[in-house]
């Protein structure tokens, strides 16, 4: 004996479920599903859902209604004289008349282990929460999200790197036996109803589009589960700097390393987190196909891990350290490369001047160029060579160093200038920052602005130049001075911010520079926005 069945559902996870019944030997008198999107780069075709090409390849009769809250709807549903029917992610709600049309009631199979997850996406939800594990169950609908007895149920765990399209399938697969040896049990007489727990009931929303952009932020255990939570489909998305284009990440892994959240820390896509990081295993650019991430990185340039600053320091690659390595390899001499100034990571050193000492006479353009050889791939370029007397120090010869900082002021978010400039949505008040950053030119006790880490013998510097420009979008801040440091420069235009933004005034900066305390200063500018644009000498 066999079971006249009505079938309701729409997209692949749906369609083992059809299959398993159709081989069972079961009766489908009707399939009905959503009706069939526009397709094609024009949006010219019309696109069946994949219940749909199942369904005619079976030559089932298909329905494509638009609701099912008519009374023609219901009367339709009743004239196919089904004894049940079957539900798996249809898309369309099911009124009271439509669940009671069929003697035996209406079946869903859920991809959750009920109550928790109740709605249209628990499989994402799942995996986005890190749950351990979940299961499919199938269940006799009532009036209600979700809500009604269960019939049967398989659990299965959620393995660490699984994604949502790995659980899908797994689950497609499972509940599409479950739901025939319910259907079996129910044939027989012998199918019992257990009620949901009222506790634990939790709510798998749909994935809205603001959910999808990764947020490198977060510690590595939820950035990996966001990631693999929304892999395929919808896909959790980034922007590599200065591209505008967005690529999927879809698969992660547990990395190794710190950094400044969402920078790449090797070449193999190790992305530092706001705790740890998490490594790309595959990916995916918009309108192109899926990639691993050796094949990925083959035709993209990607950052590798940022440099910790000018000198050489303990906890990462620096500029310092990638220059004695590229003349070691050049000439064979272990060198110490002397910068006109230091800076930390983030700050772009565009006019950097340093020396160092060779044993042996060399053409300038051949050490230019011998050295950018080695210097590939790192993000620093010798730009000019030159023989110098012996007393000079790139350091202390110094008679003047310029600074430029960089303030995007706008709401959008930044994209080409990602990396390269401090956004501030506020409309800035140039007017007012110029007639406070004057407050600051002179000589002056700077101890409010700086460093608490800075290793400078005296506070007291003399400022030559602050002063503040607008060009459309981009406010400029230029800043010159003997033997200011990029910290001090970023402190000052923190201070002027919020002179900008009306926060503070003039008078402000003038009381916080008085009070030489570095508890009075402004919160810092971040690095990014800073460049050391060039370096004076006698």
């Amino acid at each position: 004996m066999s079971l006249r069945i009505v079938f309701m559902g729409t997209p692949d996870f749906a369609v083992p479920t059809l299959v398993e019944i159709v081989g069972r030997g079961h009766e489908v008198v009707a399939v009905y599903t959503r009706a069939p999107k526009p397709g094609g780069r024009r949006g010219l075709d019309l696109t069946p859902s994949p219940i749909e090409r199942e369904a005619r390849r079976f030559a089932l009769p298909v329905f494509t209604p638009g609701t099912l809250r008519t009374t023609d709807a219901v009367g339709s549903a009743r004239a196919r004289g089904a004894d049940v029917a079957v539900v798996v992610a249809y898309g369309l709600i099911l009124p009271k008349p439509i669940l009671e049309a069929c003697p035996l009631g209406a079946f869903n199979l859920h991809a959750s282990l009920l109550p928790r997850w109740r709605g249209a996406a628990p499989i994402h939800r799942a995996i986005m929460t890190g749950d351990a594990e979940t299961g499919v169950m199938v269940m006799k609908m009532e009036e209600g999200l979700d809500a009604g007895p269960i019939a049967m149920a398989e659990r299965v765990p959620i393995t660490f790197d699984a994604t949502a399209g790995d659980l899908h399938d797994r689950l497609a697969r499972l509940g599409a036996d479950l739901m025939v040896r319910a259907l079996g049990a129910l044939e027989r007489g012998t199918l019992t109803l257990t009620p949901q727990p009222q506790s634990g009931v939790t709510y798998a929303h749909k994935i809205a589009k603001d959910e999808t952009r990764i947020a490198w932020e977060r510690p590595w255990q939820e950035v990996h589960n966001h990631i693999r939570g929304l892999s395929p489909v919808p896909g959790a998305w980034f922007e590599i700097a200065g591209e505008g284009v967005r690529i999927k990440a879809l698969r992660t892994t547990k990395g190794e390393g710190a950094g400044a959240p969402g920078t790449v820390l090797d070449d193999e896509l190790t992305v530092a987190c706001g705790e740890g990081a998490v490594r790309i295993l595959e990916l995916q650019r918009a309108g192109r196909q899926a990639m691993k991430a050796h094949e990925f990185l083959r035709g993209t340039t990607v950052a590798a891990r940022p440099f910790v600053g000018w000198q050489i320091q303990d906890n990462g690659p620096s500029v310092q350290g990638v220059l004695a390595a590229a003349v070691e390899a050049f000439c064979g001499e272990r060198v110490s490369v002397q910068g006109a100034g230091r800076t930390d990571a983030g700050v772009h050193a565009l006019g950097q001047v340093g020396h160092l000492d060779f044993t042996k006479e060399w053409d300038e353009d051949t050490v230019r160029d011998a050295l950018n050889a080695h210097l590939r791939p790192h993000p620093v370029a010798v730009i000019a060579a030159e023989r110098v007397d012996d007393s000079f120090d790139a350091r202390f010869s110094a008679i003047r160093r310029h600074y430029l900082y960089r303030i995007i002021n706008r709401r959008a978010d930044l994209t080409f200038e990602r990396g390269l400039a401090w956004r501030i949505a506020k409309r800035l008040d140039i007017s007012a920052m110029q007639a406070a950053a004057q407050r600051l030119v002179g000589r002056h006790d700077f101890t409010t602005f700086r460093n608490v880490e800075c290793q400078a013998k005296s506070p007291v510097k003399t400022l030559d130049q602050l002063d503040v420009h607008r060009r459309a979008d981009d406010v400029q801040v230029m800043a010159s001075a003997r033997s200011f440091l990029h910290s001090q420069v970023r402190s000052m235009v923190g201070a002027l911010a919020l002179v900008g933004e009306g926060k503070w005034t003039a008078d402000d900066v003038s009381v916080a520079l008085a009070k030489r305390d570095r508890a009075a200063c402004a919160p810092v500018a971040p690095p990014d926005g800073l460049y050391l644009i060039k370096v004076d000498y006698a």
